[in-house]
């Protein structure tokens, strides 16, 4: 069996990890790397370029330990995994069939923001022990840094790693579909609740975060940076309204006449 390859059928290249499981990443996931330093290209192309390559890298490497996350999560819970896909909006660790409880399910969906949290932690600390207080590279923005020095490209790169997995953690535990924290709350609040009312506050979250995200989203843009946050309006607002729908209770067929009875394989009416 292939290891890697270019998978036309999903247009992404695909490898496979340890225990099988097919890792697919689309071509679409390097789009955010380029976003963010898309304004530098035509001033610094040096820099942009420097800059598009580390973050690219260090995008990949946390979300892919993140779905990592997931899967080591599932295992100890006995699921397995049928495959990872990373592409534009992040990535998402596809189960088999498997059964857990509600907490079970919570600490799946809760060990990839938590992979988030020790990666912030352990780029902080190292960024600390080389160069001091966990600050900007530069007072006037995030990404207006002069050209790296040798020396100082490290310290960029820890800083950039601590910001990128912050930002991971903080956006997957929002309480919003197809987010963790979207998963972690339906599971421990519908054995409270049952799943139906869970679904709805969830999805109310989400509605409600998806059109605040924009406080962020505006002002970056006219900044010049071009950034995503989600969650997503649609996946949420469906899941809304239609956990408030009440379902049809299905009503037995009618009773056959006295005098009439089926006959044939097909079946029709004769009177006795």
């Amino acid at each position: 069996m292939q290891r890697f390859g270019w998978d036309r059928k999903s247009d992404a290249f695909v490898f496979r990890m340890k225990g099988d499981i097919p890792v697919h990443v689309s071509w679409t996931f390097a789009i955010p790397a380029i976003l963010p330093f898309l304004h530098e290209w035509s001033r610094r192309p040096q820099q942009a370029l420097i800059h598009t390559v580390i973050f690219a890298v260090l995008l990949f490497v946390s979300v892919f330990l993140h779905e990592l996350g997931h899967v080591r999560a599932a295992r100890r819970q006995g699921i397995g995994t049928a495959r990872i896909e990373l592409y534009f909006f992040g990535g998402i660790a596809w189960f088999k069939p498997g059964l857990a409880t509600p907490h079970g399910w919570a600490w799946i969906s809760f060990a990839g923001p938590l992979v988030n949290i020790v990666l912030a932690a352990g780029f902080a600390a190292s960024y600390c022990l080389f160069s001091g207080p966990l600050l900007p590279v530069e007072p006037d923005g995030l990404f207006s840094s002069p050209l790296p020095r040798p020396d100082t490209l490290l310290e960029w790169t820890l800083w950039l790693g601590a910001l990128v997995n912050a930002v991971l953690a903080i956006l997957n535990l929002l309480p919003a579909y197809p987010l963790d924290g979207g998963a972690i709350a339906r599971h421990l609040l519908a054995p409270r609740l049952g799943a139906d009312t869970a679904a709805r506050i969830v999805g109310f979250c989400g509605v409600v975060l998806s059109i605040l995200r924009f406080a962020v989203i505006l002002p970056a843009a006219i900044a010049g940076f071009l950034i995503w946050i989600p969650p997503s309006f649609g996946p949420n607002w469906r899941v809304f309204r239609a956990s408030g729908r009440k379902k049809p209770v299905p009503q037995p067929p009618p009773a056959a006449p006295a005098d009439v009875e089926w006959r044939g394989k097909g079946g029709w009416p004769v009177k006795k």
